[in-house]
């Protein structure tokens, strides 16, 4: 009789904490979802080479330091991570066409002209500079971390080149736990809260003179918006011994940011007041993911470990979204091999396109490469581009 007691304690108590986990979950989509309805920015995009090429962001990758950014279920099943300093660049569009230019352009071609790649469907092109500021640590439970980025963007409109330069600093830290631990299966739970600020600088110009972009003293002469706003995620994390793992985040849940604009970054700088002011917030995304990490006895002998990564980001685009991308863009899949606990060879498939990309671990520093293809078009194949990404961490 004590032993059915028992046993029947623990069946409630596992339902108790499942049903508490759900709530976790739920509370988000029910409070947070009328900020949806408000405008929306888009959000801190961490730049890394190793996601790129295994299809984008996966809930269920807890593995060290940029579990900040899947899922902050996974501090507790994370190793311990300390990050000192990282240099992550990431490019799309059409890369090598446009060195082409900018090396004729400062061997003294006169003007910086765009007109020749232009194709039908116009051109999109930009890159971001995550670091050298990736200072944090995660493990035991325990999130945080402090970064910067700067990125730029541009696309054809027209005859003309709209584009924008950003600078973003992050701070964030959060806390995961047990919900549920029931012999080999484990369900965790966790919240990360953030603070940021933001600087952005329209630019524009003719497809004929790029270089207009920056002419003249842009600090000066051009307007300034300031964003200043709060945020969290949430997430879950389920997992069956160490080869299975079931995940859910939910990005931005709420994070408002009060946006001032300037007229100039200089009248910024001086205490001036700001010319406009208004509420705005991040835009959300709701991800799910699942991977499978099977063993293979013959292979482990020689330290090979293979793991599978599949996941549909942004549900939410689905049914908020005014003309929602199809959905096919938003899955990912991605493989990684480990060799001898050194080189990771790496695939994937983003935006119904493909992915390769390489890691070799130096203990002192980790890099990672990856070409990616990118869909700009809210279709498979409507405009396709390709990315390259590359990764100096210092992680220990």
């Amino acid at each position: 009789m004590k032993h059915i007691y028992k046993r029947k304690t623990l069946e409630n108590s596992v339902r108790k904490r499942a049903f508490l986990s759900l709530i976790f979950m739920g509370l988000g989509v029910v409070f947070f979802a009328p900020s949806l309805t408000a405008e929306t920015v888009s959000g801190f995009t961490y730049g890394n080479a190793r996601w790129a090429a295994l299809g984008g962001r996966h809930t269920t990758m807890t593995d060290g330091f940029s579990t900040l950014f899947s899922n902050p279920a996974g501090f507790l099943a994370s190793p311990e991570e300390w990050s000192a300093a990282e240099v992550s660049l990431s490019l799309y569009g059409p890369i090598f066409d446009i060195l082409d230019l900018l090396t004729g352009y400062f061997g003294g071609s006169g003007s910086l002209d765009l007109s020749g790649i232009v194709g039908p469907q116009g051109l999109a092109t930009g890159g971001t500079l995550t670091g050298p500021l990736s200072f944090g640590y995660v493990g035991k439970g325990l999130g945080f971390g402090f970064f910067d980025r700067v990125s730029l963007d541009a696309k054809t409109v027209g005859l003309s080149v709209a584009g924008a330069m950003t600078a973003d600093i992050l701070v964030v830290g959060g806390y995961s736990f047990r919900f549920i631990k029931v012999d080999a299966h484990t369900l965790d739970g966790g919240f990360l809260a953030k603070g940021f600020v933001r600087g952005s600088i329209p630019l524009s110009s003719s497809i004929f003179s790029v270089q207009d972009l920056f002419s003249g003293n842009i600090f000066a002469s051009k307007p300034l918006d300031v964003l200043m706003g709060v945020g969290a995620d949430l997430g879950l994390l389920y997992q069956y011994e160490q080869w299975i793992r079931l995940g859910i985040t939910y990005h931005d849940v709420y994070s408002p940011a009060l946006r001032n604009r300037y007229t100039s970054t200089q009248n910024f700088l001086e205490g001036n007041a700001s010319l406009a002011t208004d509420y705005v917030t991040i835009k959300p995304e709701f991800d799910v993911g699942l991977s499978l990490s099977p063993s293979f006895p013959f292979l482990e002998r020689y330290s090979t470990r293979v793991r599978f990564y599949m996941d549909y980001r942004d549900l939410l685009d689905l049914f908020l979204a005014l003309i929602p991308r199809n959905p096919i863009l938003n899955i990912g899949l991605g493989m990684e091999v480990t060799l001898l606990d050194v080189f990771q060879l790496r695939a994937g498939i983003a935006d119904a396109l493909p992915a390769l990309g390489l890691g070799i671990d130096f203990s002192f520093m980790r890099f990672d490469l990856a070409m990616r293809g990118v869909e700009l078009g809210l279709d498979p194949g409507v405009r396709p581009t390709y990315g390259v990404d590359l990764n100096l961490l210092f992680r220990y």
